[in-house]
């Protein structure tokens, strides 16, 4: 059967969903219900119809490829969506935007002054961090609420709500736009829509690619199970060879190695005891050695000590010996000259008596 059958009419072909669903249903309902949200995210995200259609195939490729793994467990959301895209957007910066043709023009009630403030809107939109500009597409420009965006994000809805109303007030300072048109933000809503063809030609890729990995998984499974099956057998053989071959008495010979072995370590043991006390036999030798140096350089000391003290009496006492001998000779040579001096001073009192009484 064709994908595509021919209307009543024959003017026009449209989707047959009975054959695309065919084999790819669960993935193909997850693309209907996210593919309107997803497309006009990409839009705003790039300001271009044409790259949004592009990474929508990419990232819907991307993601199917994901989640026929074999090892992958998770679920499908449209976070896994956003996600995969952001990625892919910063891998390739899109060109060639058409926002002001196409998304200008969705809002012919706006007035031409708010117009020109609004063509600036995705400018200021893109230069936020990338959280923020999410939150604001989904929230201000595709007219989410903020319970939907918490079930689309897996988030909580208070933490959205918070995140929400500083992702806001971050797009108004550096946005700046008219006041009314800041209070009119909910007028600014645009979600656009994929045509006939370019639906057709993505759920078209995604059943070929869902057909080619689904059967590459299988015969990944059968070759695993065939190699399962052989690696079993021969695990089997291997350890029936291994039983036939060495039967049980031959663990006798691995007692015997195993008592070798013990001895082998009970005299590794004795010589490292042996090793020991020889290393505190050496310590307590070099300790009292230690000792004896010590006590003979203090007695060493004490004597010299004793020597210089003894030295310096005997040298004091031959200076006092000096100086008595000094004054002994002193006084012998100063005794007749006292003696003279003492007959002179009587002579002259006995001179002086004598006048004294002639007068």
């Amino acid at each position: 059967m064709s994908i595509l059958t021919p209307s009543p009419s024959g003017e026009r072909k449209e989707i047959n969903l009975a054959v695309i669903k065919t084999g790819a249903k669960d993935f193909l309902d997850f693309l209907d219900s996210s593919k309107e949200v997803f497309y006009a995210y990409l839009y705003h995200r790039t300001g271009s119809q044409k790259a949004a259609q592009t990474l929508m195939s990419s990232v819907y490729s991307d993601v199917l490829v994901r989640t026929m793994s074999l090892w992958w467990f998770g679920t499908l959301n449209l976070r896994l969506l956003l996600d995969r895209a952001d990625k892919a957007i910063a891998e390739q910066p899109t060109k060639d935007a058409d926002i002001d043709r196409v998304y200008i023009g969705s809002l012919p009630w706006l007035s031409a002054d708010e117009r020109r403030s609004v063509s600036s809107l995705h400018d200021t939109l893109w230069s936020l961090p990338l959280p923020s500009q999410r939150l604001m597409i989904l929230c201000v420009l595709i007219g989410l609420s903020n319970e939907q965006i918490a079930g689309h994000l897996s988030m909580p809805v208070a933490e959205v709500t918070a995140q929400i109303a500083s992702a806001n007030a971050l797009l108004l300072e550096r946005w700046q736009p008219r006041a009314e048109l800041a209070e009119k933000l909910g007028s600014l809503i645009f979600v656009p829509s994929l045509d006939l063809r370019s639906e057709t030609e993505l759920r078209s890729v995604m059943v070929e690619k869902y057909s080619a990995l689904r059967l590459r998984r299988t015969q990944w499974v059968i070759v695993g199970g065939i190699f399962a099956v052989l690696s079993n057998v021969i695990v089997a053989s291997v350890l029936a060879f291994a039983v036939v071959t060495q039967p049980p008495t031959s663990l006798q010979g691995t007692r015997t190695q195993v008592a070798s072995l013990d001895a082998v370590l009970l005299n590794r043991r004795m010589e490292l005891s042996d090793a020991k006390d020889s290393v505190r036999a050496s310590f307590r030798e070099a300790q009292r050695i230690t000792a004896y140096s010590v006590s003979r350089d203090f007695t060493e000391l004490g004597l010299s000590s004793a020597l210089e003290t003894l030295t310096a009496e005997q040298a004091q006492e031959k200076d006092v010996g000096r100086l008595q001998k000094l004054l002994e000779r002193a006084r012998t040579a100063m005794a007749p000259i006292v003696r003279i001096a003492l007959e002179g001073v009587r002579a002259m009192l006995a001179a002086g008596l004598r006048s004294t009484v002639v007068q």
